[in-house]
């Protein structure tokens, strides 16, 4: 019977281990997008904004976003680094319909004004993983993708 229930209990140990594996980490947006801002090379200066401005580029509140760190360019290029920690999962998809259609309104305003930006825009890095969010626009997707994938992953 002993054996039976020490059986049991290994059994269930090694299952609530394989559920706590898979939990999602806990990311520090500060720190995603200054590593990315560090190793990506981009070709205009990048400068962080305001949380409230930020909220507002993107067309969220605070009800969906825990913490944020966006970087943007000087305006010449479409360049930007967004690293967004949601509320919650289903708050996460908001965020992320939020960076789409940010991307959208970028590619309206570069395609005449900067068409060469259009490159980036066609192809950014934008992961989600549980309540993170995070998007790289640049020419370094390989880089960008690598360094979200080291706090993701």
């Amino acid at each position: 019977m002993k054996k039976i229930l020490l059986f049991a209990l290994a059994a269930a140990l090694l299952l609530c281990a394989g559920c706590a594996s898979k939990t999602a980490k806990t990311v520090d947006t500060q720190e995603v997008a200054k590593k990315l801002i560090s190793t990506v090379k981009f070709a205009d200066q990048m400068s962080q904004i305001e949380s409230k401005t930020a909220l507002k580029l993107y067309g969220l509140d605070e009800s969906t976003v825990a913490k944020l760190t966006v970087y943007e360019s000087t305006g010449a290029t479409a360049e930007e680094v967004a690293a967004f920690e949601a509320k919650d999962e289903k708050s996460a998809a908001k965020v992320k319909e939020a960076a789409q259609k940010r991307i959208e309104d970028q590619k309206a305003g570069f395609a005449d004004y900067q068409p060469k930006e259009m490159v980036k825009l066609k192809s950014p890095v934008l992961e989600v993983s549980g309540k993170y969010v995070i998007l790289c626009v640049s020419d370094e997707n390989s880089t960008a993708q690598k360094t979200i994938d080291s706090f993701l992953k």
